[in-house]
């Protein structure tokens, strides 16, 4: 039985539940394989281990929280093309690297791209538990911020041309009156607008309308580049 059948084994054993994290291996070294199973077993989480990269691509689905610990020379594929095909497909999973010889221009190759640590072999358990938990963080942390920005993302369909405008402005600090001169409405127009939008998005404070209109001004400028959140421009 391979490595990979061992780790879904212990997935249909139970151990793997919604949620928890799976740290998945890709190294052709069965004991390695071993190892860093025994390792993630200590700490109560499912692991699947693989022989090849393209046996972990396949298998492997981005919505799923974890991490990938893999060995940088893969027979099928390197650690470098597997990281590569990981950014083109937009898979956010945190990577640490493994080595039996170091390259330090590789490293920091591998490093530039997103990986989280490059460990040398043989492993210190210590130091790989460290880097595992460390991961998992940088997990947690982007699939939270992902979450966010899908959120504001529906928030911001739920509203009328001018509700985005209104919530535009108050995202650059402007104040009501300045907003109705910009606008060329009424102060009272401006306040209904700032109402109907507290209940859209279900804010109930003006201090959460703020924050979440800078997180829709910031979200629209990081992904289009412009001064002008399209996030929030009209349609």
């Amino acid at each position: 039985m391979n490595g990979r059948d061992q780790g879904m084994r212990r997935q249909e054993a139970g151990v793997k539940t919604a949620g928890v994290p799976t740290v998945h291996v890709i190294d052709p070294d069965g004991s390695t394989r071993t190892a860093v199973r025994e390792l993630v077993s200590g700490m109560n989480l499912p692991c699947v281990t693989y022989d090849s990269g393209r046996e972990f691509l396949a298998a492997h689905r981005d919505s799923e929280p974890g991490c990938l610990v893999l060995e940088v020379k893969i027979p099928d594929m390197s650690g470098l093309q597997i990281q590569r095909r990981l950014a083109a497909e937009k898979r956010t999973l945190p990577l640490i690297f493994l080595t039996g010889h170091a390259d330090v221009s590789l490293a920091v190759e591998l490093m530039r791209g997103g990986a989280v640590h490059y460990l040398q072999k043989p492993l210190r358990p210590m130091e790989l538990l460290e880097a595992i938990e460390e991961a998992l963080a940088v997990d947690r942390s982007r699939r939270r911020a992902r979450q966010r920005r899908q959120r504001v993302k529906e928030g911001i369909a739920r509203l009328t041309a001018g509700e985005r405008e209104v919530l535009r402005r108050i995202a650059e600090g402007r104040a009501t009156k300045v907003i109705a001169a910009d606008l060329e409405v009424s102060r009272r127009t401006v306040e209904l607008r700032r109402v109907r939008v507290m209940e859209k998005l279900g804010l109930k404070s003006p201090t959460a309308l703020l924050h979440f209109a800078i997180l829709a001004h910031r979200q629209g400028k990081k992904q289009w580049g412009g001064a002008r959140s399209p996030v929030l421009a009209s349609s």
